[in-house]
């Protein structure tokens, strides 16, 4: 997928995590903007960490555990199933980098609204 459209979509799930805050607390008062932007953002942001922390290999032993009760037994053993795993992981790209930086603009932009 193009660099642009990673980051379309990852505004355009805060637009739409923005809208649903919205259209549950209303639209009338400042406060409320605040809310969704800072919602959307730091939903962003944490689905963007946790799919950081999976790239990273940090569930692969959990995968490796439900491969062997599902009967599949492609690999050998864990460290066969981490060196898999981790080439089939660098040849991906960075897919949780523009969750990360749109989610942090939406926090941002949630500073940035004047309540007073």
């Amino acid at each position: 997928m193009g660099f642009w459209k990673r980051y379309a979509k990852a505004a355009a799930l805060n637009v739409g995590i923005a809208l649903l805050v919205l259209f549950v607390k209303g639209f009338n008062l400042k406060i409320y903007y605040v809310d969704a932007f800072g919602v959307a953002g730091a939903v962003s942001v944490l689905l963007g960490l946790l799919a950081w922390i999976a790239s990273a290999g940090a569930f692969d032993t959990i995968g490796y555990g439900f491969s062997t009760f599902r009967g599949d037994r492609r690999y050998k053993d864990l460290y066969e199933y981490t060196v898999r795993k981790n080439e089939k992981r660098s040849r991906r790209k960075k897919a949780f980098l523009p969750l990360v930086i749109v989610g942090a603009v939406f926090v941002g932009i949630s500073f940035l609204i004047p309540v007073g």
